[in-house]
């Protein structure tokens, strides 16, 4: 069967499969040297081949960190998370980052508040989101910061990760 015609999911796991006897180092570089996926309005997300050696080698790198449990790789994954949500491949990004830090949310945090401030929208939107399911009291002035942001979808999440801090607070 080539490549062509091979489900999503079957080329991921190909992908992690490839890479299952590197080392974590070898990992992190790969990871390190991918290029920030492109935002979800580029053209480049109608073709088969950006698929296949960015978005999916990316979901592959993600699976890898969670299993792994490289946290410093949840950092590198920020950074190239894509502003939007092609395919719905992004929302799943957070589980990856939560696998490689369970149970230490306070850790995982820490990594995604500088993040949430980035130049990149796709940074900022994935770090944000992150940030608003771990109900950490410390990120409350990001998403009030963030309900200023130029980009309505991160002012959205912050609005959300606002009101969840509201309620933690109230059911206290």
């Amino acid at each position: 069967q080539s490549m062509n015609d091979e489900a999503p999911y079957r080329i991921i796991e190909r992908y992690v499969a490839e890479r299952s006897a590197l080392s974590d180092a070898a990992i992190l570089k790969e990871l390190a040297e991918l290029a920030p996926l492109r935002d979800e309005t580029d053209p480049s997300w109608k073709t088969s081949e950006y698929w296949k050696q960015e978005a999916y080698r990316f979901v592959a790198l993600a699976d890898l960190v969670a299993v792994r449990k490289l946290r410093v790789g949840v950092r590198l994954l920020l950074e190239r998370a894509c502003f939007g949500d092609p395919g719905e491949m992004m929302r799943g990004l957070r589980h990856s980052c939560e696998a490689a830090f369970n149970p230490d949310w306070t850790g995982l945090a820490a990594v995604c508040i500088p993040l949430a401030v980035a130049s990149r929208p796709g940074t900022r939107l994935w770090a944000i989101d992150q940030l608003t399911v771990l109900d950490d009291p410390t990120a409350e002035p990001i998403f009030r910061r963030a309900l200023s942001d130029e980009l309505q979808a991160v002012r959205d999440i912050a609005g959300i990760g606002i009101e969840r801090l509201e309620r933690k607070k109230r059911n206290a």
